[in-house]
């Protein structure tokens, strides 16, 4: 059992401190205060919520994806080797581009063409698939 402090040595401790005789207010944390309830705000305020609760649902259900499914058309290659060309994108003979084909070219805005390119696959060595559009999935 500890002594009880005496309230002379108490007293004398504090008279040897310079501050304890200064009164400090206790600290409280700060809060914001809350103000009245609203009923508009709060109605507003609910609305909100499930306004953007049910959004993101929505957004959620859309959103889904499921497994995608192979093309049955190529096998999820995206299309065939071009046989025209050999799937190099370039011809072994020139084609000839007449001055019609020109004039067309420069009133639709077109580039100019190159006489060595593939006509079949567009100088991109293969033919897409008509089913997936190259991509090698179906919707």
């Amino acid at each position: 059992a500890r002594p009880a402090p005496s309230r002379a040595v108490a007293s004398t401790s504090a008279a040897a401190s310079p501050r304890a005789h200064r009164h400090r207010p206790a600290r409280r944390p700060l809060r914001p205060r809350a103000s009245p309830a609203d009923p508009y705000e709060t109605t507003q305020l609910v609305s909100v919520a499930c306004t953007v609760g049910a959004l993101g649902l929505a957004a959620l259900a859309l959103g889904a994806k499921r497994e995608p499914v192979p093309c049955p058309s190529c096998a999820t290659a995206g299309g065939e080797r071009c046989v025209f060309c050999d799937a190099t994108g370039r011809r072994a003979t020139p084609i000839e581009i007449t001055q019609r084909d020109r004039n067309d070219d420069g009133v639709l805005g077109l580039t100019r063409r190159n006489p060595y390119e593939c006509t079949a696959c567009k100088g991109a060595g293969m033919i897409l698939c008509r089913n997936c559009k190259g991509s090698g999935y179906v919707d």
